[in-house]
C-alpha cells in the first residue's frame, strides 16, 4: 500500500462506527440542547431547515431544501423533557424512500402524512388535527405487483414503514401531522422555537394557543458546545480537510492556475470522502474564469474549508513559492508566534476579546505591531457556527466565553498589501477542562516550496 492509499485507509478507518452512531439518532448534544431550552425558557424545538433536522435526527431531508427549491414537508420536534423521545413529522413518501434507509431509528416517533400542505382546522377530528386516511397506504404507491419477490431495499422499507404506521395511522396532510405531533409531545400550549415561517404559519392557522419563538440563535447556543458524536465527527471532518489542503500545496508551483488549484481541492477532499465547500487562494476566492497564478518569489496562503456528514473543517497555510519577500516573512513570523501564544493559553472562561488581545500583545512584545489580526469563531455544522447578538435581525459579533468541547478555529491573517503577497494560518482545537488540543495534525504552518 502507498503512502497516500495508507493515509485515506487510516482517515476512513472508523466511518462505519461513526455512521452507525448518527443511525442511532442525532449528534445534537441533548443535555446541552434541554439546558439552552430551559435558560431561554423554551418548552420545544419545531425543526424544519435540513441542517437542523439532521443535527436532531442524523438524518438529511432531500426535500425541502434551498436546491430542491420547496419549502420543509419534514419536521423534527424536540421537547425539553429529557425523556421524551423526539419526533419526525414527514410524508409517508419520504419517510419509505429515504428516512428508514438510514437505520430503524426506534427511539423516534414518526408522524406520517399522504399530502402536502394543509388543509386547515376545518376538517378534522377530536384533537385538532386531520383526519387519518381510510384507505390503504400502499393503495398507488409503492404497491406490491406481485410479479417477482421484494427485493432486500423494498422489503426493508416496507416492514419499517408499516411499523411507523402500526404506531400512528396514516394522517391526510402535514399540516395536520405537524399538529397532532405537537399535540401528542404536550407542546400545543407550550412556547415552541421554530426555524421556518412554515411552521408559525401552521401554527397561526390553527389557531394554536402557545408562544412562538425564532429559534436560530438559541440552536447555535446548543451547536456550540459538541456532544461526544460530533467531536469524533469534528475530528474525522478537520483532519481529512486539513490532508486535502495539504495535498494541494504539495502541488503547487509557479504558473499555476489558482481555479485549478481550487478544483484540486474538491478532488482531494472527495478522494479522503469530504465534500469541499470552498478554498480561497491568495485572498481569492471566486470561481469564475481568472488569470490569476502562483508567481515565483510569491506568498500566497490557502484555506480550505470542507466537511464530513457535515461537520467541516477549516484549515489555512502559508506558503512561499521561492524566496518571498522580507516583509512577508515577518508577517508568518509574526502570526505563528501570535497563534502559539494563543494556544498555550486557551481554557474555559476565556473570551473572543481576550483571544484577540493575546495575540496582538503578543505581536508589540516582539515589534511585530500590528502585523496580523487574530479573529476567533467556532465551527461545526457551519463554518462560523456560534451564537451573535441580534441585532434587528442582523447578527453582530458576541464576546463569546469558551467553553469545554467548544470547537475553536483563530484566523491569523494579515490583511497588509504591499508586502509581497498574502499571508494566513488556521487550525482547529478543542477546548479541554483546562486547556485546549489540536484536532489535527499542526504540521508546518508555512511552506516553502
Amino acid at each position: 500500500m502507498d503512502e497516500l492509499s495508507a493515509q485515506i485507509a487510516a482517515l476512513m478507518a472508523d466511518d462505519d462506527a461513526l455512521l452507525q452512531g448518527l443511525q442511532q439518532g442525532g449528534p445534537m448534544n441533548l443535555p446541552r440542547a434541554c439546558e439552552i431550552m430551559e435558560r431561554f425558557g423554551i418548552d420545544g424545538l419545531v425543526l424544519g431547515d435540513p441542517l437542523n433536522v439532521f443535527h436532531a435526527l442524523g438524518y438529511w431531508p432531500q426535500i425541502g431544501t434551498t436546491r430542491q427549491g420547496q419549502p420543509p414537508t419534514t419536521f423534527a420536534i424536540l421537547t425539553r423533557d429529557p425523556r421524551q423521545a423526539p419526533a419526525i413529522v414527514t410524508s409517508h413518501f419520504i419517510y419509505y424512500y429515504t428516512f428508514v434507509d438510514g437505520g430503524p431509528r426506534d427511539g423516534v416517533a414518526a408522524y406520517l402524512f399522504q399530502d402536502a400542505g394543509d388543509e386547515g382546522p376545518g376538517d378534522t377530528g377530536p384533537d385538532g388535527a386531520r383526519q387519518e386516511r381510510t384507505a390503504s397506504p400502499w393503495a398507488g404507491l409503492f404497491a406490491d405487483r406481485g410479479a417477482a419477490p421484494l427485493t432486500q431495499v423494498e422489503e426493508r422499507r416496507r416492514d419499517r414503514t408499516d411499523a411507523a404506521l402500526r404506531t400512528r395511522p396514516l394522517l391526510a396532510d402535514s399540516g395536520g401531522a405537524l399538529t397532532r405531533a405537537l399535540r401528542d409531545l404536550g407542546l400545543w400550549s407550550g412556547r415552541l422555537g421554530y426555524d421556518h415561517e412554515v411552521v408559525r404559519m401552521v401554527c397561526e392557522r390553527h389557531e394554536r394557543p402557545g408562544g412562538l419563538v425564532p429559534a436560530d440563535n438559541l440552536l447555535r447556543w446548543i451547536r456550540v458546545v459538541k456532544s461526544p458524536l460530533e467531536l469524533a465527527l469534528m475530528r474525522r471532518g478537520a483532519q481529512a480537510n486539513a490532508a486535502a489542503v495539504d495535498a494541494v500545496i504539495a502541488q503547487v508551483r509557479a504558473g499555476a492556475n489558482y481555479r485549478d488549484l481550487r478544483r484540486l481541492f474538491a478532488v482531494e477532499s472527495a478522494r479522503r470522502g469530504n465534500r469541499a465547500v470552498f478554498m480561497t487562494i491568495d485572498r481569492v476566492s471566486s470561481d469564475l474564469p481568472t488569470s490569476d497564478t502562483v508567481r515565483d518569489g510569491q506568498s500566497l496562503f490557502f484555506d480550505g474549508v470542507g466537511h464530513f456528514q457535515n461537520y467541516h473543517g477549516d484549515y489555512a497555510r502559508t506558503v512561499f513559492v521561492g524566496e518571498p519577500a522580507a516583509a512577508a516573512v515577518r508577517a508568518a513570523d509574526a502570526a505563528q508566534a501570535g497563534w502559539k501564544a494563543i494556544r498555550e493559553q486557551l481554557r474555559p472562561g476565556l473570551r473572543f476579546s481576550e483571544v484577540s488581545r493575546i495575540g496582538l500583545e503578543t505581536l508589540r512584545k516582539t515589534g511585530a505591531g500590528d502585523l496580523v489580526t487574530f479573529g476567533p469563531h467556532s465551527v461545526g455544522l457551519m463554518h462560523t457556527d456560534e451564537p451573535g447578538e441580534v441585532r434587528g435581525g442582523f447578527y453582530g459579533k458576541n464576546d463569546l466565553a469558551l467553553e469545554e468541547n467548544m470547537i475553536l478555529s483563530v484566523d491569523c491573517p494579515s490583511l497588509d498589501t504591499g508586502i509581497g503577497g498574502s499571508v494566513h494560518i488556521e487550525d482547529l482545537v478543542v477546548i479541554t477542562r483546562d486547556g485546549a488540543e489540536p484536532i489535527h495534525p499542526l504540521g508546518k504552518h508555512v511552506n516553502t516550496i
